[in-house]
């Protein structure tokens, strides 16, 4: 899983210029939207030997180091990151996850407080804070935290969907599903998002909405079995049953062994078969 944002090709590099296309950070680049990791470390070694100052290169090698779980080698590289780039926030999160992975609660907080004031009119450090803080289940100061980044930077998708997560979870599903709609409007691709605002949806018993998001979201997940059966209920709620039986082949597809698919497809098999009559 991908925890923090790659930079991209074209970017300035560490000495104001840009990058050419064929050059080692690029390819670096190339090689990780790939998920060839180890081939990105390569190049992003070589473009840090050719300039020790590129400070993108040295952020996109500790980001693979992250990906592959070497937290020592991630810590270090964000380190460097920060020695260069002392108010770089991006490095700031990376490192105080890694801290609080550790159980270095106090260091964590302070890296993130540093991200806050390093980068003030970013709703991402401000965020970054509210993840730390529901994850350690103390959803007021996460609420807090989500609230802030999105009156600093009002588009804040990760800042909306982290609001709606804490109504939800307080059963507020009406003000979650209102939020989840601003974290979509931000970024409508994000995958956890359509997921949880399709179940909002269905708490409020909105059935076609919960299925239109979740339908968005099967486009980038396929192999996900559960969903494809949740999305052949909503169907099947909404009398569409040969869509119904069709997503339940997808689950079928997607994990041949799964138990549910079986019984699920004779009822509704049985439910056609009695229409016809």
């Amino acid at each position: 899983m991908r925890r923090a944002a790659l930079l991209s090709l074209l970017f300035v590099g560490g000495c104001g210029t840009y990058s050419p296309l064929d050059s080692h950070y690029n390819r670096g680049v190339e090689f990780y939207d790939d998920g060839r990791l180890p081939d990105a470390i390569r190049e992003y070694k070589m473009a840090i030997d050719d300039d020790p100052a590129n400070v993108r290169a040295r952020y996109n090698l500790a980001v693979c180091f992250h990906d592959l779980d070497k937290k020592a080698e991630a810590a270090a590289a964000y380190e460097e990151v920060l020695k260069l780039d002392p108010r770089n926030a991006r490095a700031l999160v990376s490192l105080a996850s890694l801290k609080a992975d550790e159980g270095r609660d106090a260091e964590a907080i302070g890296l993130l407080e540093k991200a806050v004031a390093a980068d003030p009119s970013s709703g991402f450090p401000q965020s970054s804070v509210g993840a730390y803080y529901e994850r350690k289940g103390n959803l007021d100061r996460a609420l807090q935290a989500y609230q802030a980044s999105v009156s600093v930077e009002p588009r804040h998708a990760a800042g909306h969907a982290g609001i709606a997560r804490i109504l939800s979870k307080r059963g507020a599903f009406r003000d979650a599903a209102a939020e989840y709609d601003l974290a979509l409007a931000a970024d409508g691709d994000d995958i956890a998002t359509l997921i949880a605002a399709s179940e909002a949806r269905e708490k409020l018993g909105e059935i076609k909405a919960a299925m239109l998001l979740l339908e968005r979201a099967l486009v980038y997940v396929k192999d996900r079995p559960a969903l494809w059966i949740r999305l052949a209920k909503y169907y099947e709620q909404q009398e569409r049953l040969e869509d119904a039986v069709a997503a339940l082949w997808e689950a079928r597809g997607a994990d041949p062994a799964n138990k549910d698919v079986g019984p699920r497809l004779k009822s509704l098999y049985e439910k056609l078969a009695a229409k016809e009559r």
